[in-house]
């Protein structure tokens, strides 16, 4: 890459485990430190939407001290709880840096994860760059050679500014949280783009897993992730999956499944459904398990 290639990392806090970012601040700075080492220059913007404040000035002032491999840091308190989308959107206006690495604040950074996350990007093709998640990597395809992937995790990627601008960041009219990644994913690829999967950027990704190796969501993970698929696959064009996931929930007495169906309707009655894009599927591949419904926006190499 050409020398004086800038990043902004940024992160949406909600009422986060202070340890925890600490132990991510570190992994940044050791990041930092060897991205400098190659000419490129790393910011951090932290965006926080828990009800009240984080960090004072005088402990963020503080903080910043702490990590002189940054050539920036800045917090910033929302007032609200913006959800994963709008916060990042927000710390995306104005940035200036060349690339913006979006990630969930509680990742860690392997020492080399920034310098290999930039790689991919020096093929103009390559419109957004995966990082791999460890120590339970994401299920979902990509093809073994050209590392290219349908869709991109929000947990940690990178992505240049100016296209991140130009796609209008992430569909907050749509989504509050979850797929919000999974439709810029498509935008980006609808947009001529690549996505890649970058395995040599490892980032560790904490995950609760039940003794059956099953992911255990959280019940808000549950609600949002409900109404957030069905109004996923609606957009793309897969209307009677959006209405069948939701009915299949709310058959089964799924938590959130009342009031995600209660929403959808109020969208279909408001006239507020997203508009479908992608008629014929040349860019979305949403298959459904049949005895549960639940949507797939790729194949999956293995089942978790």
């Amino acid at each position: 890459m050409s020398q004086g290639t800038s990043i902004q990392i940024q992160a949406v806090l909600f009422q986060n485990d202070l340890a925890e970012l600490q132990r991510a601040l570190e992994a940044v700075e050791a990041a930092a430190k060897a991205a400098k080492q190659e000419n490129i220059q790393v910011s951090l913007r932290w965006g926080d939407a828990s009800p009240e404040k984080m960090f004072t000035e005088s402990v963020w002032n503080r903080i910043r001290e702490d990590y002189p491999a940054l050539s920036d840091m800045e917090y910033r308190w929302f007032g609200e709880n913006t959800g994963y989308g709008k916060g990042n959107n927000l710390l995306a206006q104005g940035a200036k840096t060349d690339y913006l690495l979006i990630m969930n604040p509680e990742i860690l950074l392997c020492p080399h994860a920034i310098i290999d996350l930039l790689a991919p990007l020096s093929d103009p093709q390559v419109g957004l760059v995966e990082a791999r998640q460890i120590p339970v990597e994401h299920p979902k395809a990509f093809d073994l050679e050209t590392k290219e992937t349908e869709w991109a995790s929000g947990a940690c990627f990178l992505i240049p500014t100016s296209f991140f601008q130009v796609l209008n960041g992430f569909d907050t009219e749509i989504f509050f949280m979850y797929c919000e990644d999974v439709d810029l994913s498509w935008r980006v690829r609808m947009a001529g783009k690549k996505l890649y999967y970058q395995t040599l950027a490892g980032v560790y990704h904490a995950r609760r897993l039940s003794g059956a190796a099953k992911h255990q969501a959280a019940a808000t993970e549950a609600q949002y992730s409900l109404i957030s698929e069905a109004l996923l696959a609606y957009k793309w064009g897969y209307e009677a999956y959006a209405k069948e996931r939701i009915q299949m929930a709310v058959d089964r007495g799924d938590p959130g499944s009342k009031e995600a169906a209660e929403e959808f309707q109020r969208r279909a009655q408001q006239g507020t459904l997203p508009a479908i894009m992608d008629e014929e599927h040349r860019i979305a591949h949403i298959t459904q398990e049949k005895k549960t419904g639940t949507l797939y926006f790729t194949q999956h190499r293995y089942g978790l």
